[in-house]
Parts: structure tokens; C-alpha cells; sequence
């Protein structure tokens, strides 16, 4: 009773007899107890208790350092008979390895990229809280919004909401920016303004100047590393002065490091917003994107639903409620201004999983199919005691080694595409070369899934074959592995017809786009930027122009045809909403509709006859006389921002805006003091002479700007530019599903 009670515990008991080996265990345990009671005697019975939990620590290590290896002699066998297998079956072997790798290529390829997309501006060192503001009508539940807030908004949630810690206004590409250094002039697209919390809410690396007072002046600016080297060369930038639109002098207070692709702000120059809209600061003026950055704890939900219905709070004139946009979001809503879309990655991550599902059919369908060659060996190696696990794990073993060997020519093509791709478009993903711990463990997992999803079914089939009937040369029947191997390879199928209609669809929706009937004319019209002398002398330069016999016609207007995005308050009689609606509005010259073949269905159009027409006069769209409501609608008054007229004409309904918006209300006025762009419709007959008179003019009425010019068919390209990118890949990744496709059957034949 005594030795009883000083055996070890039951638990401890089990646990060693578990690590032990098997055919040693009794034996063991038995010595293990004995030396355990002398312990206890001697040393008490704790002693005892650590000793015996030290052999189970033993046991353990022992079991771990067989197990592998074990598993390395195993590997190695597998290794070697791959090998010896793939000697034996050239082609089967290249048409196995060949559909892994291009469909592990492709998935790989298409994950990166996904994470790309879906990390952009993590950079930030707080890009976790930072949030975007959208407005959305309030009528309207299912409004997508726009990212554009009222110059009052952030000043009045920082007071309101302590959860809120920092805003910024950030206004981009507002003005026609020509900078001047000494000789040297560019037109900079990429010109900015914001706040001086700009650059302590964002993570730019500043290597000249301090990012919180970089932007504290009133005529300061902070350019990038490419922007200092174009304008000053090798010297020093600090403090030098840039002339903006030959009407401002900004001083530069800064240089960053070039914007990274991954951020949805792109910039080359970013001045303070205070010399443009310092007296806009207090109003509910709407021409920036406002940020906030929330205080680290604070919910984005609760301070969302609480912001919510600020505006209609404080000005009740204006129906919006505001919700925030993260960061990632504001790349990934093309409706936003993102480059990119929640759909379309949602789009390729489907079909990187159908591929990689077709290359491993090809290899379970191949496998299969062979079963017959290999019944023999099953039967010799379950004649010798090999039970059915040991050939479940040696099948297995055998796709996941062909799947390792497949990943070696993935990761080479991978590299090879991502250095095109990079180098084509700037980004700077990375798969080898970045060198990261995540990424390696990632590519394992990639070949480790796809070895067991590939070889899963035919290690099952292999292995239960009986071994009687496999040395008779009967095999196991084929119904059942011929009947899943007709549903596999339709699937397959069936999976690359789906991808093709896919592709077809959307390249039919692209070339529709391309050749749609937009309701104006873009052929031959050039555009120039706007700038502070050509806005002044614009009735010379226009004059001066349309004395040569290349030039049809020249006009002015606040937005390109297509690229619209400015909004107003209408008022009209009659109206059932007690604050104006927001409304799209073009400011024009009189022969803009001229230019762009803009059909007027009722009514007259702008004219220089009437003198009126420049504060007075008003051309609604069809989709904002329905809107309206009139039935007559010439002569009606309208007030659109306040500024009163009357309707003089209805024009056509016009695509002002993507196709991917609708036609929605619009209304012209003209109004020269808010033309940014020039617009020049030209004879396509000798070109170079024109363009060179248009530079002779150009040079004399507005020395010292540098004569750019662009044709708008240009910009309506760079539109749907990520459209046409998605579907060049869409189609390429779908020619591969379907020759990963026709790779398997062409190895069943």
C-alpha cells in the first residue's frame, strides 16, 4: 500500500507512456516507477516529482528528433522517387509541374497585387485613424457621396468632439499652376494645397525643413526631391523663391522625399491653402477634401454617427449627412476619385483561386487517370505491411514535392513579371527581393495548399486499392474515379467559358465605352491650361487665333467636357425642398457649344449680342429641366449660387461625366472669371503649321509661361485608363486559365 501510494500520478503516468516507444514502453515504465519510489525515499517525494517530469521532457525531445528524422528520411525517399518517377514519365511530369507553376505564378502575381491595392497609404504612421469625410445627400439613403466638405467643417468637429484630434483641408489640382524659377517654367498638375497640420497628420520624409511648421506661412510651400532637382539642380532650395502664375511668390520651406505610389495623394508641390482661400476659411464653401485623425481608442462608428448630422446642424441650407472614409477606401471607390475598386480586387481574387483550382484538377484528374500504371506498386508495397496511411502520406508527400519544384519556377517567372510591371508603372511590389519572413511562410503555404488540394483525392484513390486484385492487373473499377474525372475536367471547363464570357463582356463594355456617343464632339480639340495672363488677354488670344484658317473655333470653360465635378446650389419657383439642390454647373464662353457640337433643343444658345447673357442667363440639360419640372421652361428665373438669371435654352443631354455616372442635372452659365481651360478645335489638315502659329501667339500674349498643350482625347483615355489596364490583365490571366485547361486533357490523351 505503501509503494502505491508512492507511485507517480496518473496523469504524469499516461503522458510518458505516450513519448515512450511502443515496443519499450512497459518495460520502462516499470524501471521508470521503481527509480521514482527510491527518489521518494531518499530525496523526498517533490525531488521525485521534478525527476519524472524531467524523463517526460526527455521523452518528448526524443520523439520530436525521431519524428524528424523520420520526416527528413521520408522527404529525401520522396525526393528521390519524384525524381525517379518523373525520369520515367517525361511528358506527364512537365505537363504536372507545368500547370502548377503557371497557376501558382498566377495566384501569386494576383495576391500581391491585391495586397498592394488593399494596402495603400499604410505608410502613414497613423493610418489606422485617419479618416476621409464624405458627404451624402440626406435625401437620398442610397447616395454614394462625394469627398468634398465645406472649408468650416473641420474647424467646427475638432471644437465639438474631443475624440477628434487633428483636421486638415487638402485641395488638389485646384488652380492652373505655371511655376517660374529664373528661366526655367512648368506647368505642375500635381500642385496641392493644405493646412499647416498637414504634414503632422501624413508621413512624408522631409529632408530639408520641419514638417510642423513647414507650411505655417501664408506663401509657403514644400516641393518634392524630383520638383528641387527640375527647378534649383544641385542647390540648396531652402528659402528660394518660386513665382506661381507670375501673381504670387511662394517660398520654399521644405523637400520630401518623392511621393510613394501607394498613396491616393500625389503631389509634387504642396503650398498653404491660406493665400488662396483665406477668405473661405469661415464659410460653407465646398472645393476640399477634409481629413480628421481620431484620438487613439476612439470608435470609428461612434464618432461617425455622432458627426453625422453636423452640416444639417450648423447650416441647415446645405442636406448632407457625413460619414468617414478610410484611407484604404479612398483608393479602392472609383465613384471617389480612387484609381482602383473594391469590386474589381474582389474580381481578381476569384479568379487567382479559379486558376489555381484548374492547375490542381489538371494534376488530380492526370493522377487519376494513371492510377492503373501504379497499381502494382500499391499492391508489392501493402504485400510488405505498408498500411493504408503510410501510402496516403507517401502520395501526398510525392504532390507536395511536385508542387515545392513548381513553386521554384513560379517565384522565377513571378520575379520576371513584377520587374515589367514596376518598371511600366512605378509601383515597387516585391516578392524575393523584399526578403521578408511573411513572404517566404506565405509561398510555402501557397505550395503546401495547393501539393495537398492537388494530390488529396489521388492519394485516397491509389491507396485503396486491394492488393489481390492489383497483381490479377484489375486495378480498382473505374466508374466511379472515370465518372469524377468527367466532373472535374467539365468543371474546369466550364470554370474557363465562365472566364471567357467574363472577358468578353468586359471588353465589349470597353469598347462601348471607347466608341460611345457621349453627346459632344472630341476630335481635334486641343486644350490649354489656363493661366493669369492668358485669363486676362483671353478675347486677344482668342481673336489672334481665329485669324489662321486651321483654327475652327476656340472657347473657355471651368472643367473639361467629361471631367466635371463642380457642384451649386440651384433655387427655382415652385421648388418643394426648403434649401437648394445640389447641382452639377459649367461655367462657359458663348461658343462653347459651338465647339463641342452640344445640341440646343430649345431655346437659343450664349451669345455676345446679348449683354445679359454674362450675369443673367442660364442652359439647363434635359435631365435638369425633368428635375425642374417646367413645361416652358424660357424665360424662367433661377438662382445658382445665389447669382440670379433666367433660362434662355435646354440643351441635349451630355455625358459631362464618366460614363460610370449617370446624366445628371446641369446647369451653364457664363462666367469668365472661373475659365481654368482654353479649348481649340483645329483643322486636322497641316497640323505642325497651326500648332507652331498657336505657339507664335501663345509666346506673345503670355510671355514667360510655357506653351503645353494636350488634346482632350488625351484626357478622356486617361479616364478609363485602369479600366483598359484591368481588362488587358483580365484577358491575359484568362488565356492562361484556358490553356491550364487544355493542359490536362491534352494529359489525359
Amino acid at each position: 500500500m505503501k509503494a502505491l501510494q508512492k507511485a507517480p500520478c496518473g496523469i504524469a503516468q499516461l503522458l510518458l507512456r505516450k513519448f515512450l516507444p511502443e515496443r519499450e514502453s512497459n518495460d520502462l515504465l516499470g524501471d521508470y516507477a521503481e527509480y521514482y519510489r527510491e527518489v521518494s525515499d531518499s530525496r523526498g517525494r517533490a525531488i521525485a516529482d521534478l525527476w519524472y517530469g524531467w524523463q517526460i521532457v526527455t521523452a518528448v525531445r526524443m520523439l520530436f528528433c525521431a519524428s524528424l528524422r523520420q520526416g527528413y528520411t521520408m522527404f529525401v525517399k520522396n525526393l528521390l522517387y519524384v525524381w525517379r518517377h518523373m525520369k520515367k514519365n517525361r511528358m506527364h511530369a512537365f505537363i504536372s509541374v507545368s500547370g502548377l507553376t503557371v497557376g501558382m505564378a498566377c495566384f501569386i502575381l494576383i495576391a500581391l497585387w491585391i495586397y498592394d491595392e488593399t494596402h495603400y497609404d499604410s505608410f502613414h504612421a497613423n493610418s489606422g485613424r485617419i479618416f476621409r469625410l464624405i458627404l451624402h445627400k440626406a435625401a437620398e439613403p442610397g447616395d454614394p457621396g462625394f469627398p468634398s466638405a465645406p472649408y468650416i467643417l473641420p474647424r467646427i468637429l475638432k471644437e465639438a468632439f474631443p475624440e477628434i484630434e487633428e483636421t486638415v483641408l487638402v485641395r488638389d489640382k485646384a488652380y492652373p499652376s505655371a511655376v517660374r524659377y529664373g528661366q526655367k517654367s512648368f506647368y505642375e498638375d500635381r500642385f496641392y494645397f493644405s493646412e499647416s497640420s498637414f504634414f503632422s497628420m501624413f508621413s512624408y520624409a522631409f529632408l530639408q525643413g520641419d514638417p510642423a511648421s513647414a507650411l505655417n506661412g501664408a506663401r509657403s510651400v514644400v516641393i518634392t526631391r524630383s520638383s528641387a532637382a527640375k527647378y534649383f539642380g544641385t542647390d540648396d532650395p531652402l528659402g528660394k523663391v518660386l513665382h506661381w502664375n507670375e501673381t504670387e511668390d511662394l517660398v520654399v520651406t521644405g523637400v520630401i522625399e518623392d511621393v510613394p505610389y501607394d498613396s491616393h495623394l500625389q503631389f509634387d508641390m504642396i503650398a498653404s491653402i491660406e493665400f488662396t482661400a483665406r477668405n473661405w476659411m469661415t464659410t460653407w464653401r465646398r472645393e476640399a477634401a477634409a481629413y480628421v485623425l481620431l484620438r487613439e481608442g476612439a470608435s470609428r462608428d461612434e464618432v461617425e454617427s455622432r458627426i453625422s448630422g453636423i452640416i444639417l446642424e450648423h447650416h441647415p441650407e446645405d442636406d448632407f449627412r457625413v460619414s468617414l472614409q478610410s484611407l484604404q477606401d479612398a483608393h479602392l471607390t472609383f465613384s471617389h476619385g480612387g484609381s482602383n475598386d473594391k469590386r474589381v480586387v474582389l474580381i481578381f481574387a476569384v479568379l487567382a483561386v479559379a486558376i489555381l483550382l484548374i492547375a490542381c484538377i489538371n494534376y488530380t484528374n492526370i493522377s487519376t487517370a494513371r492510377s492503373s500504371i501504379r497499381a502494382p506498386e500499391v499492391g508489392v508495397r501493402k504485400a510488405v505491411g505498408a498500411r493504408r496511411s503510410d501510402l496516403i502520406r507517401q502520395f501526398l508527400g510525392e504532390a507536395v514535392v511536385l508542387a515545392f519544384l513548381a513553386l521554384l519556377f513560379a517565384a522565377f517567372i513571378v520575379e520576371v513579371v513584377l520587374n515589367l510591371y514596376n518598371r511600366n508603372l512605378g509601383t515597387d511590389i516585391a516578392l524575393l527581393s523584399g526578403g521578408s519572413i511573411p513572404v517566404l511562410v506565405f509561398l510555402a503555404a501557397v505550395a503546401l495548399m495547393t501539393g495537398i488540394t492537388a494530390g488529396g483525392y489521388p492519394a485516397l484513390v491509389l491507396s485503396s486499392f486491394k492488393p489481390i486484385r492489383t497483381f490479377k492487373h484489375k486495378g480498382r473499377k473505374a466508374g466511379r474515379s472515370a465518372v469524377l474525372r468527367t466532373v472535374l475536367v467539365t468543371s474546369q471547363f466550364a470554370t474557363a467559358i465562365i472566364m471567357i464570357i467574363l472577358t468578353v463582356f468586359a471588353r465589349r463594355q470597353f469598347n462601348y465605352i471607347q466608341k460611345a456617343d457621349l453627346g459632344f464632339e472630341r476630335t481635334q480639340i486641343i486644350r490649354f491650361q489656363s493661366n493669369g495672363i492668358l485669363k486676362k488677354k483671353y478675347e486677344l488670344f482668342k481673336e489672334r487665333l481665329l485669324q489662321h484658317p486651321g483654327i475652327l473655333n476656340v472657347t473657355a470653360a471651368s472643367a473639361l467636357p467629361h471631367l466635371l465635378f463642380n457642384f451649386n446650389g440651384l433655387e427655382w419657383d415652385g421648388m418643394e425642398s426648403e434649401h437648394p439642390v445640389e447641382v452639377n454647373c459649367l461655367y462657359v464662353d458663348p461658343d462653347y457649344t459651338e465647339t463641342f457640337d452640344l445640341e440646343i433643343v430649345q431655346g437659343r444658345d450664349f451669345s455676345k449680342t446679348f449683354a445679359t447673357d454674362v450675369n443673367e442667363a442660364f442652359i439647363v440639360n434635359a435631365s435638369a429641366l425633368s428635375m425642374l419640372g417646367y413645361e416652358d421652361p424660357l424665360g424662367k428665373r433661377l438662382s445658382l449660387g445665389g447669382r440670379e438669371g433666367k433660362i434662355i435654352g435646354v440643351v441635349k443631354d451630355f455625358n459631362f461625366a464618366p460614363l460610370i455616372f449617370k446624366i445628371d442635372p446641369l446647369v451653364m452659365a457664363v462666367r469668365p472669371d472661373q475659365f481654368h481651360d482654353f479649348l481649340v478645335k483645329v483643322s486636322p489638315d497641316e497640323m505642325p503649321r497651326t500648332l507652331a502659329y498657336m505657339e507664335d501667339i501663345f509666346a506673345e500674349i503670355a510671355p514667360g509661361f510655357p506653351f503645353e498643350y494636350r488634346f482632350i482625347d488625351d484626357f478622356f483615355n486617361m479616364v478609363y485608363r485602369p479600366l483598359q489596364f484591368i481588362n488587358l490583365i483580365l484577358d491575359a490571366f484568362t488565356g492562361i486559365a484556358l490553356f491550364t485547361a487544355c493542359l490536362g486533357l491534352f494529359g489525359l490523351a
